[in-house]
């Protein structure tokens, strides 16, 4: 039996994690050859985002024209910085990635700098061709409040844009005497695994550190001005002062009462009659705090669950955005929606993807695992002991 053969040189990263990718694997001219690896980005086909990876790295390299104070010091503090954080009680040193500085660096240029808060602007601005033909066919009913998708590879730090986004808005609306920006967040989860991962970084078992302690994110001549309290979905009494972090799984938003308007079956066994829908509703006092709130921010991790415009989920957001209108004249400051595969069940991309960190480009910045493919030829079955 021969000897396997690795080649070495498909697993070396083509740049650092937190350097602009600069170079990419192609396929090989000939097949068994291993692959090329090219000068350049790799070019990514959701034309908004590839379009927008050239503005946003011009407003980067001008030192962020147009941006708020705030704003501007916090994207100097993050990555242009030296930082350590501690790691099995070490200090080490820390830098975001890439994909995350462009992640953040992308939203602060579309809703700050450029003050596009809609779908049909982002599409009749960044699309390119055609680009105002599109933007015509952008739906009204799904264009009611700012809507932002970030395609990122798992593995690359999805929570770390979410705490970006999240430490911009609240500091962004406690020093910006005009902000629009929110202090209260509803991290969503789509399922009890993914709820529970997210825990780890926003509220970990016995009062361990969350990732706003852990990581870099605010200066520190600004952390007298940071409160900010996160409650999980079974916590949702009381009150909190300062802004709140809100994490649930996206059943707990579900409305069973006023969305769908059905009151028929009742339970009575002991007191009055109750309705169905209510008792079984264990999310009413989470909904009715969050929609208190004048101006709120929607994270949803893991967002492919979102395609169908007409799902659940989807009626759940659009409530809390109606909910906070009708009691407070606000809503939904912005909807983050992250994904490494953000398409609909016929394949097609989200309109609302403005940045793009494909697998291939992270497993050529060493940022996850290189995915090995094994060969071999006459394999003949061993015993072992």
């Amino acid at each position: 039996m021969s000897a396997p053969y690795v080649n070495i040189s498909a697993l070396e990263p083509l740049f650092a994690p937190h350097e602009e990718p600069n170079r990419h694997r192609v396929r090989a001219e000939k097949e068994g050859q291993p692959a090329r690896a090219v000068a350049g980005r790799r070019r990514t086909p959701i034309a908004i985002a590839q379009n927008l990876r050239s503005l946003v790295k011009s407003w980067r390299e001008n030192d962020y024209p147009g941006a708020s104070d705030t704003t501007r010091e916090l994207l100097h503090h993050w990555f242009q910085q030296d930082h350590l954080i501690e790691i099995d009680n070490q200090q080490v040193p820390f830098r975001y990635y890439f994909c995350q500085r462009e992640a953040i660096e992308t939203l602060i240029y579309i809703y700050e700098v450029r003050a596009i808060t809609l779908l049909s602007g982002i599409v009749g601005e960044f699309t390119g061709e055609d680009s105002e033909t599109a933007a015509l066919g952008v739906n009204p009913e799904q264009d009611r409040w700012p809507k932002y998708a970030f395609k990122v590879a798992t593995g690359a730090g999805k929570t770390k844009v979410m705490s970006l986004a999240m430490v911009w808005s609240y500091l962004h609306a406690l020093r910006e005497s005009d902000s629009p920006m929110a202090r209260h967040f509803v991290v969503i989860a789509p399922n009890l695994t993914v709820f529970e991962r997210l825990k780890m970084d926003f509220k970990p078992a016995e009062g361990g550190k969350d990732i706003f302690d852990k990581d870099p994110l605010i200066p520190v001549a600004w952390r007298g001005d940071w409160n900010l309290s996160v409650v999980l979905q079974d916590e949702a009494t009381g009150a909190a002062t300062g802004g709140t972090v809100y994490l649930t799984n996206i059943h707990r938003l579900y409305d069973t009462s006023e969305r769908r308007k059905k009151e028929t079956e009742t339970y009575n066994w002991v007191g009055p009659a109750v309705s169905r829908a209510k008792a079984l509703d264990t999310g009413a006092e989470l909904r009715k705090r969050i929609t208190e709130h004048e101006h709120v921010m929607v994270l949803n991790d893991e967002a492919h669950h979102l395609w169908d415009p007409g799902s659940a989920a989807n009626e759940a957001i659009a409530y809390l955005h109606e909910a906070i209108a009708a009691r407070t004249d606000g809503g939904l400051v912005a909807q983050l929606d992250f994904s490494a595969t953000p398409k609909d069940n016929s394949g097609r991309t989200f309109q609302h993807v403005v940045c793009d960190t494909p697998l291939g480009e992270a497993v050529d910045g060493g940022i996850v695992k290189t995915p090995v493919i094994g060969k071999g030829r006459k394999w003949e079955p061993q015993c072992c002991d």
